[in-house]
C-alpha cells in the first residue's frame, strides 16, 4: 500500500469512525470540514502531543481529500511537505493546516482555509 492509498484510507476512517461515533454524516464537503473544525476546537486542549500528532495525520488526510475531491488537484510531495497541487502549480498543505489549528486554535481554522481555497487559488 502506498502513501496515497493510506491517505484515502485515513480520510475514510475519519468519515466513518468520527462521523458514526458522533451521529453526523461526514461526506467530504464544506459541512464536513466545518464539523471537523469544531471537533478540533472542542477537543484540542485535551490532547497530548502524541494524540495531536496522530490526529493531525488522519484529519489532514480528510481535509486533503475534501480539497482534492471538490477543487481538483493531486497529492504530491515537495520541499514543504505533502500537499494538493493544483493545475496552476499552487499548493495547499492540509496536514500543516490541521497542525496549526490544533496548536493555535480558531485563528488557524481549517474551515476558513477550506472556504477561501477557490478565491486564493483562483479555482
Amino acid at each position: 500500500m502506498n502513501e496515497f492509498e493510506n491517505i484515502r484510507l485515513n480520510a475514510e476512517l475519519v468519515s466513518k469512525t468520527f462521523g458514526e461515533n458522533n451521529g453526523v454524516n461526514l461526506a467530504f464537503d464544506e459541512d464536513s470540514v466545518e464539523w471537523v473544525d469544531g471537533y478540533i476546537e472542542r477537543n484540542r486542549e485535551t490532547w497530548d502531543e502524541q494524540t495531536a500528532a496522530r490526529l493531525s495525520g488522519v484529519f489532514g488526510s480528510f481535509l486533503g481529500e475534501c480539497i482534492r475531491l471538490n477543487f481538483g488537484g493531486e497529492w504530491q510531495m515537495n520541499e514543504f511537505g505533502l500537499g494538493i497541487v493544483f493545475e496552476d502549480g499552487n499548493t495547499a498543505y492540509p496536514f500543516n493546516k490541521i497542525k496549526k489549528q490544533i496548536e493555535n486554535g480558531a485563528v488557524d481554522s481549517i474551515a476558513s482555509f477550506y472556504n477561501t481555497i477557490s478565491t486564493v487559488f483562483n479555482l
